[in-house]
């Protein structure tokens, strides 16, 4: 408005503008389904993540309650000591690795750390997904 246009211009630039905002809705719908296929990406890796981790605690339980068999069946000597050490090795390893599985959290109890499904439920809603 400073610098007046000459007409031509002007219509070529009021034609730019009508041209954009017809494209917008377009372009905003494109852009809502390329979030909702990332949010649906990331659902799915988390609906993976549990049910592998819920199989690696039931493939653990098996795994112990085998050496646990073998334990009861072997005589006693360096063998039995050595399954004795190697289901308790199992068993620190499998408390240490459990915390890998829940993400690169720096500060798990603070204000805006998600826990639950209920909370990224709502805050999907929040969001309009």
């Amino acid at each position: 408005f400073e610098n007046p246009m000459e007409l031509d211009q002007a219509r070529q630039l009021v034609n730019d503008t009508r041209g954009y905002l017809a494209a917008v809705p377009e372009m905003a719908r494109d852009t809502s389904k390329e979030l909702l296929e990332i949010m649906m990406a990331q659902d799915f890796q988390d609906l993976t993540g549990q049910v592998i981790k819920k199989m690696m605690a039931v493939i653990l339980e098996v795994e112990n309650q085998l050496l646990q068999v073998l334990l009861e069946s072997v005589p006693d000597g360096e063998e039995r000591d050595a399954m004795k050490r190697r289901m308790e090795s199992a068993g620190g390893a499998t408390r240490q690795e459990a915390g890998l599985v829940n993400g690169p959290q720096i500060n798990a109890e603070g204000e805006d750390i998600v826990s639950n499904q209920d909370q990224v439920d709502s805050l999907l809603d929040e969001l309009g997904f």
